[in-house]
């Protein structure tokens, strides 16, 4: 083996952004039939990257990227198995330069250590996860959709607005709600379990479809969250009202689309079935999209009474995203409509708040001016 090849060998085994492969090696070859110490280059066709890698290493190599992928051969390398050599496949040259990359990162980073592989990113997918997962929580697919067995997304979505109240929804006007947030302790090697650190009365305020205000009583003053039509506005305390971003009103429209679900035909941009996942013991169908500002939306039906039980969501920064999560339960049914009482809301960095909310009544007198961004306050003269 090539001195240069030495220190990031197992890596360079280990990465391919794809699996089998930058290296086209024929398939129909024995490896019996390998000379004892020959290089990958002198028995396989067509290796431009792995020059020194010891033949019988190959094999074990491409398996180890399949694995690592979550594909096969056939990724990276033409279907003929005679012509594996062969650069049919976009995939084998972007294997090529991903295991430059990993020979070159623990040449240059981890002093010729092989600290990182293939698996280190891609963790048996093919597109390695660039957001933040809520929880050490993956969220992978138990099972990928089936366009024969899978329902079309318009009639999920058809079927949660039936469940949430049907023609029942249009009756309602508004809605008031109060509880509490109870947020989480985190999880560390001092605190190994969960606690209460924190619990706030919190008051939610909706009118029609596209409006709605949660009032956060925290110790320091009100926080309040505040969407309309027109757009959104975030007031702390005694500070100034400000403007929401566009991602904040994203946001307050996607988590307004769970008592208002017809929305979701409206704001989710590209949805799809993209499968069936776990929700707290419950088989979901999952439909992802995107909305204006959002990258990902990810929202979990369940098969059996077609409620949503969680929406995700990728909020982006420089680094990609962060991710957030909301699991909803406590389903019960007022005045015709139904309303999720328990909220679990999932964030970055383990954070974990829980809403709950009784009572809930409907259409109780609500005034539009509760919707309207506060004056600044006049300067004291």
């Amino acid at each position: 083996m090539s001195g240069k090849l030495k220190p990031a060998v197992m890596a360079i085994i280990g990465f391919a952004l794809v699996l089998a492969l930058a290296i086209g090696w024929v398939g129909t070859r024995s490896v019996a039939a390998q000379a004892p110490g020959q290089a990958s280059e002198q028995f396989y066709k067509n290796i431009k990257v792995l020059n020194g890698l010891p033949a019988d290493l190959m094999v074990p190599s491409m398996q180890y990227m399949e694995i690592a992928l979550g594909v096969h051969c056939v990724y990276c390398h033409d279907d003929d198995n005679t012509k594996r050599e062969l650069d049919t496949k976009p995939q084998k040259a972007t294997a090529r330069r991903m295991i430059q990359m990993v020979a070159e990162v623990n040449k240059n980073t981890f002093n010729g250590r092989n600290v990182v592989t293939c698996f280190t990113c891609h963790r048996g997918h093919t597109t390695p996860a660039g957001v933040l997962p809520y929880n050490d929580e993956e969220g992978e697919l138990a099972i990928p959709a089936s366009a024969a067995a899978s329902p079309s997304v318009d009639s999920i979505f058809t079927r949660n607005v039936t469940v949430m109240g049907g023609d029942n929804l249009a009756k309602v006007t508004s809605r008031y709600a109060k509880g509490t947030t109870a947020a989480l302790g985190h999880i560390d090697q001092v605190h190994p379990e969960r606690a209460v650190a924190v619990v706030t009365p919190i008051e939610i305020y909706s009118k029609g479809v596209d409006k709605r205000q949660v009032i956060t009583h925290n110790p320091a003053g009100d926080a309040l969250n505040s969407y309309n039509a027109a757009g959104g506005w975030i007031k702390a305390g005694a500070a100034a009202a400000r403007d929401m971003r566009p991602d904040e009103l994203d946001i307050a429209r996607l988590e307004n689309a769970v008592i208002a679900p017809a929305n979701f035909k409206t704001i989710v941009q590209n949805p799809r079935v993209v499968g069936e996942e776990k929700v707290n013991g419950h088989s979901t169908w999952v439909v992802e999209g995107r909305m204006q500002t959002l990258p990902k939306v990810t929202l979990n039906f369940d098969k059996d009474s077609g409620a949503l039980l969680s929406l995700a969501y990728q909020q982006p920064s420089y680094f990609c995203c962060h991710q957030f999560r909301i699991d909803y339960s406590d389903y019960t049914v007022i005045n015709g409509v139904r309303m999720p009482l328990k909220w679990t809301v999932n964030g970055p960095r383990e954070n974990i708040v829980v809403v709950t909310l009784d009572p809930v009544t409907v259409n109780s007198a609500v005034d539009d001016s509760r919707f309207a961004k506060p004056a600044p306050a006049s300067a004291a003269r």
